[in-house]
């Protein structure tokens, strides 16, 4: 099991309105694997935004005749002890095809608000059957509306 980072995944701008601005984050990372239970951690989103979007853009990651790649799509702590608890199909649950072809794909899910800053995680649930490394890379929109 492997995990793949964005090279700048801590290094973005992370910039906090003082007066509920709109956020929009963004971030890519390309694989050089597609294993069963790899993850992939294309942004951070800073604490204090109320999450309502998520879009996925991403090339064709298994170019075989017929694939089999299939992720889940959550969160993790950038710190484990400051929380939240990780929950990697928060955004989309095991199964998910959207790696098996180029696209962009909106997740539906409901709002949250993050108190500490998180990552972003797809998780692969199927391995590639054949594999092609390319950028996977999410937009994330919400309300800056900051912490407690």
């Amino acid at each position: 099991m492997a995990t793949f980072s964005a090279t700048d995944l801590n290094t973005k701008s992370r910039h906090m309105g003082g007066h509920g601005n709109a956020v929009v984050v963004h971030g890519s990372v390309t694989p050089a694997a597609g294993a069963s239970g790899d993850a992939y951690r294309p942004v951070r989103i800073p604490a204090g935004v109320d999450v309502t979007d998520v879009d996925i853009i991403n090339s064709d990651m298994d170019s075989g005749a017929t694939p089999t790649i299939a992720c889940k799509i959550g969160y993790e702590p950038v710190n484990a002890a400051d929380g939240p608890a990780a929950d990697d199909n928060y955004f989309a649950a095991a199964g998910n095809t959207l790696l098996r072809s180029a696209g962009r794909t909106a997740l539906a899910f409901q709002p949250v608000k993050f108190e500490k800053d998180v990552f972003l995680t797809v998780t692969l649930s199927a391995s590639a059957a054949t594999f092609a490394s390319g950028p996977v890379t999410a937009i994330v929109k919400g309300d800056g509306i900051g912490v407690k």
